[in-house]
């Protein structure tokens, strides 16, 4: 009878002959500066342009492809989130089952997306199938036929998912808040409802497919494994297309705001109220925007602010509250959130609204400052590991028509602010009498 030796793999030994001292903490040290990975940027002949991050060890790519072809330039309402979700249901040649069974073979992957300024179209690929996929994706993005039938199974769907959102307090809530805030009809403030999905129709989509889908109005971003040859390829499908004149009219963007700073909205089988606190706000492009992200973070902008120290951790009124700042092009909005027991909205209104004074009448201490600057670090680090996230950075800029060098300027304005910064700020932007309160559930 024979006996086996087993031998521990090289890491394993090292495991057992290493001695912690697991009494003494690690040095924590402060992160001092982030670098972007190196982007370059180059122009198609028919003016095209494309953002390249050339990084990383996987022979994968990502190629995004952001159009200026969001809510802010529909025709009809409904229309962008149509067109960007029937995009791949079927050309004059495929069908949507052969596409979709394209990409799959090839262990690809295809999202389309449709937002308030913008729609992408982004493709996930081995580099060694990108000759066999960008044919295909070409045509998508140049011959979408919008077949009626699937128009109509987004229809119904849409009007399903809309019964059932319908039924729940926090879709209530944001519905009522956007629509006080923009008004019904402004492309931040409706919602779409089933009016909007009867009237959509295929030569509504193709007109604004055709008209936005353009060259002119789109940027490439490339990142992963970027060769010369990728690049060229791209170029060969998308960087050479003769633009489009197509027009359409857009809908009015007027702004006709909910008279009052109080709305209410009575259900009275509600177990829960969904409250929503604020106001329309500083965009991306502003002077002020990066300062208040770290003030808005000490307020309600992670699991340690005091919003959720005081209305989960204190009082447990709630699983979680947080205030956000929704920023577009042209416009933004603050937005405090929560959900909480029906029998608690209105002291929980009141807390909030303790917070925000507290803000605006007392510096911020040292302490709390410095620990949300380095949260702030700490996630913005996460935020650029690897090609893919930073062409999501890449991208946050692109569409607001900022240069790269923002990206650094914005680190540094938020690092530089002090407790003085942090309670002008808060004078000058939180002052909850500038806020409208919204509530759906019982008071």
């Amino acid at each position: 009878m024979s006996t086996q030796t087993k031998t521990l793999p090289s890491f394993a030994f090292f495991a057992v002959t290493m001695n912690f001292d697991r009494t003494i903490e690690p040095t924590l040290r402060a992160i001092e500066k982030i670098e972007l990975l190196p982007v370059n940027k180059i122009s198609f002949a028919n003016g095209l342009s494309a953002h390249i991050i050339n990084a990383g060890e996987q022979d994968v790519i990502k190629l995004e492809l952001v159009f200026k072809a969001g809510r802010m330039h529909e025709n009809a309402k409904g229309v962008a989130a149509a067109v960007s979700q029937l995009l791949r249901d079927g050309t004059s040649k495929h069908s949507s089952k052969e596409i979709s069974e394209t990409f799959d073979f090839y262990g690809a992957s295809i999202n389309t997306q449709a937002f308030i300024d913008t729609s992408s179209v982004t493709l996930y690929t081995l580099n060694k199938h990108l000759s066999k996929l960008l044919p295909l994706l070409k045509e998508v993005l140049t011959d979408a036929v919008f077949p009626k039938k699937e128009l109509d199974t987004y229809i119904q769907n849409n009007k399903q998912k809309l019964l059932v959102n319908l039924e729940k307090v926090e879709f209530l809530s944001q519905r009522k808040f956007t629509s006080s805030l923009f008004g019904e009809n402004h492309p931040i403030g409706y919602t779409t409802n089933d009016v909007d999905l009867n009237n959509l129709s295929v030569d509504l989509l193709k007109q604004f497919y055709e008209a936005r889908f353009q060259p002119q109005y789109c940027t490439a971003i490339i990142s992963g494994r970027v060769a010369d040859e990728t690049v060229k390829l791209i170029e060969e499908f998308f960087g050479n297309d003769i633009i489009s004149e197509t027009k359409i009219t857009s809908l009015s963007a007027n702004l006709i705001p909910t008279p009052g700073n109080e709305h209410y909205e009575f259900k009275t089988d509600a177990v829960q109220s969904a409250i929503r606190i604020g106001k329309r706000f500083i965009n991306r492009r502003h002077a002020d925007y990066q300062k208040v992200k770290v003030m808005n973070m000490i307020f309600g902008g992670y699991f340690g602010s005091r919003l959720m120290s005081n209305l989960r951790e204190d009082k447990g009124y709630c699983y979680g509250v947080y205030s956000s700042v929704a920023s577009f092009l042209n416009d933004g909005y603050l937005c405090i959130a929560a959900e909480v027991n029906a029998d608690s909205t209105m002291d929980a209104v009141a807390q909030i609204k303790h917070e925000l004074k507290l803000l605006c009448n007392e510096r911020v201490t040292e302490e709390e400052l410095t620990l949300v600057k380095n949260y702030i670090m700490g996630t913005i680090l996460s935020d650029t590991d690897g090609p893919f996230n930073v062409s999501e950075i890449v991208k946050s800029l692109v569409v607001y028509d900022l240069d790269l060098s923002e990206f650094q300027k914005g680190i540094s304005d938020m690092m530089s602010s002090t407790s003085s910064d942090i309670l002008s700020l808060a004078n000058k932007y939180f002052v909850s009498d500038s806020m409208i309160d919204v509530i759906v559930g019982k008071k």
